[in-house]
């Protein structure tokens, strides 16, 4: 993957996000837009459900206290 070019597009999709309530973004949008969107949504919101589950899953067991060090220290509860 591509990481540089993974970056930019959230940049640039949060961006306009912040920029344009999406019944405005829909009613600029041209046809081929419009159905490129329809098309590719479920797939690419699919995956990156899945990419945020994986995120949010590591991040959350990163944060979980190391009960072995608890034990190293003579520390615990």
């Amino acid at each position: 993957m591509d990481e540089q070019r993974f970056h930019d597009a959230i940049l640039v999709l949060e961006q306009m996000a912040q920029e344009e309530k999406a019944p405005n973004a829909w009613r600029s949008l041209g046809e081929s837009t419009v159905e490129d969107f329809w098309r590719a949504w479920p797939d690419i919101r699919a995956w990156g459900q899945w990419l945020w589950q994986l995120v949010d899953a590591e991040r959350a067991e990163q944060a979980q206290p190391d009960d072995r060090a608890d034990v190293e220290t003579g520390e615990g509860g």
